[in-house]
């Protein structure tokens, strides 16, 4: 969401780097990755990135009708240089403790992957080591 020339996330922080966001569409749920991460992404990871997706898409469905909002849950980091992940607005009051817990380990676990793809990317680009592809579908579904 932009307010201004500043985005901010779901609970109206501004955010300095969005991460990701897991949006509501009429055939489930979209996950909705920084498309410049998504395109230095490593193959090595892809796969650990995509069951935490899973987890989480999972998890997310079954709390989708109390949503008041079309993205469901964002992953950002602020100015701060904090990394929030942020439910939208009262959906958090319908999950069991354990469940949110868990929910929101697996996002942190999704922000840690996309930081190490950066750094990654950030020491290849100093030593000069091409990047492949990604085999990943960045492109929402409609």
């Amino acid at each position: 969401m932009k307010q201004g020339n500043k985005m901010r996330n779901l609970a109206g922080n501004d955010v300095s780097l969005f991460l990701f966001r897991f949006e509501l569409c009429a055939a489930g749920i979209d996950f909705v990755l920084n498309e410049v991460i998504a395109a230095d992404m490593y193959q090595d990871l892809e796969a650990e990135l995509k069951s935490l997706v899973h987890a989480c898409c999972t998890t997310l469905a079954r709390y989708r009708y109390w949503s008041r909002s079309k993205v469901i849950m964002d992953g950002n980091f602020l100015v701060s240089g904090e990394f929030e992940v942020m439910l939208s607005q009262g959906l958090g009051q319908y999950f069991e403790p354990q469940e949110k817990a868990r929910l929101f380990q697996d996002a942190k676990q999704i922000a840690d992957l996309l930081t190490l793809v950066m750094h990654r990317r950030t020491q290849a680009e100093k030593a000069e080591i091409p990047q492949p592809p990604s085999a990943i579908d960045h492109a929402p579904r409609a």
